[in-house]
């Protein structure tokens, strides 16, 4: 840099007098040399770092330039000292940082087209007064275009995976099942064994834990024949249940269709019936089910001939059967009679390491209906959905999930448009020891970010690859948030 700060001291001598010039010139030299250390000292700290420095004045013109700027921008400092810095670029942060009063820290700026830079900027104050602006700026836009690169990449991968899924549901009845935790696997492995047997089935577990998901790959695998038909025991009136069920002959009774009616149990002749919420079964239905089952055959309503059949049937319910045995609300012989084989369903809270491949799916799902191309899912998101009890299970997941792929404005999942009453749960978090009225999201997010990431490392035995798999994020995502958060691997 030029130093305009030159004094002739032969010349300041002749303005003083004798006495005063010995001790003026004294103090002024020793000002003066410390304004060339200070200089100095400044010139060999730009000329160290390796972010580019930009320092304007109160009107905008730019005082300092050091050579990373020059290399990053390709504008030589002698081009642009002294000039207003608005001629040289469009997109400022720095200007507005300094008329705005406020700091930026590593925060994402394009000052201007293909470069990509990390800015950290801030006002120059001298007491209350601004009098300019400072920034750094890190350049990182190799790491930006190798991350598109590595985006596309992704993509394309996942369209390969999509392809492979596709192919595996034709061979594999239970790949639509999706998970890897050890409740889910057994799970399936339980559903895998008996799906020939042709014995009946209990499915047992919450509501949208996709018992009827498991009955269909289950009648799937079984190799019957016939159809796969589904009943809700508690959306029908009880009045209609045993028309609906075992159908009814022609005028059996006022308002009936005069040819009668096929029930579900005859149209599942030869598959698979699943009686869903079983629990919700009338009593008096209880009984001619039971019938049904010892006889393997039914009459239909109004009719006297016995109609023979063989159905598999699966039973699904929420709800604690043998608490509704002892209060006489269900048969416990109809009860041994269908709980040859039950399989427990895990809720989505018991199986939390399942919920970044369930959200992976989910995405890929709605983005082919939606028309979507969501790649990527910020990690403070991942974190929410981990963190959420998730009182709907899996089917409460896929409806956030839609609603999250149709709101998104661009590749990235964010938290931005999740619900306001599932932001209040999820970030109700025990070891924030804050209520909400003490913090804001933003610091919500990064101690979930920051939390979760040292978790998972952890559970990866601190294998990088694996944890940014797992998190769903780019290998280069994981790098930055480690260096960020101060996370180092053990």
């Amino acid at each position: 840099m030029n130093h305009p700060f030159f004094v002739d001291m032969e010349e300041l001598k002749r303005y003083l007098n004798d006495n005063q010039s010995e001790k003026i010139i004294e103090k002024f030299g020793a000002l003066l040399k410390d304004y060339q250390i200070q200089q100095a000292r400044l010139d060999a700290l730009l000329a160290t770092v390796n972010e580019a420095i930009c320092i304007i004045d109160e009107k905008d013109k730019v005082v300092v330039w050091n050579h990373c700027a020059e290399y990053l921008y390709g504008i030589a400092a002698g081009d642009i000292l002294n000039q207003p810095i608005e001629q040289f670029f469009s997109n400022l942060m720095l200007t507005k940082v300094m008329k705005e009063r406020r700091t930026v820290n590593e925060e994402y700026h394009t000052p201007c087209p293909d470069t990509h830079v990390l800015i950290n900027a801030r006002p120059v104050k001298l007491s209350s007064q601004i009098i300019g602006g400072v920034c750094a700026e890190r350049d990182i836009t190799e790491v930006v275009q190798l991350h598109q690169k590595l985006s596309k990449t992704h993509e394309e991968v996942e369209t390969l995976k999509l392809e492979i899924d596709k192919i595996n549901t034709q061979t594999d009845c239970f790949s639509a099942i999706y998970g890897h935790s050890t409740a889910i696997r057994e799970a399936i492995g339980i559903a895998r064994r008996i799906a020939a047997a042709h014995v009946p089935v209990l499915l047992r577990g919450e509501s949208g834990t996709g018992k009827e998901l498991f009955a269909r790959a289950i009648h799937a695998a079984s190799g019957r024949k016939g159809p796969f038909i589904a009943i809700n025991c508690g959306a029908i009136s009880p009045s209609l249940f045993e028309s609906e069920l075992f159908g009814y002959q022609p005028g059996a009774f006022t308002g009936a269709d005069r040819r009668g009616k096929v029930g579900l149990l005859e149209q599942a002749n030869g598959g698979t019936l699943l009686l869903d919420e079983l629990g919700d079964m009338p009593k008096d239905m209880q009984v001619k089910l039971l019938r049904t089952l010892q006889d393997k055959s039914f009459y239909r309503v109004g009719g006297n001939k016995p109609i023979h059949i063989d159905v598999r049937i699966i039973a699904a319910t929420h709800r604690n059967l043998e608490d509704m045995i002892m209060k006489g609300d269900f048969r416990e012989d109809l009860y041994y009679r269908l709980n040859v084989v039950a399989i427990s369903l895990p809720s989505l809270r018991d199986r939390l390491d399942d919920i970044p491949e369930l959200v992976h799916k989910g995405i890929q799902y709605y983005d082919s209906i939606h028309n979507k191309k969501i790649t990527k899912v910020d990690p403070a998101l991942m974190a929410a959905l981990i963190q959420y009890p998730w009182p709907g299970n899996i089917r409460e997941l896929f409806n956030v999930l839609e609603r999250l792929v149709i709101l998104a404005d661009h590749s990235l999942l964010t938290i931005e448009h999740l619900p306001n009453n599932f932001r209040q749960s999820a970030f109700s978090l025990p070891s924030l020891e804050k209520t909400t009225r003490d913090i804001n999201l933003s610091e919500v997010t990064v101690h979930i970010e920051k939390e979760m990431i040292s978790r998972v490392l952890a559970e990866e035995g601190f294998n990088k690859a694996a944890a940014a798999k797992k998190l769903g994020v780019p290998r280069s995502t994981l790098y930055y948030k480690m260096q960020k958060f101060g996370i180092e691997c053990q």
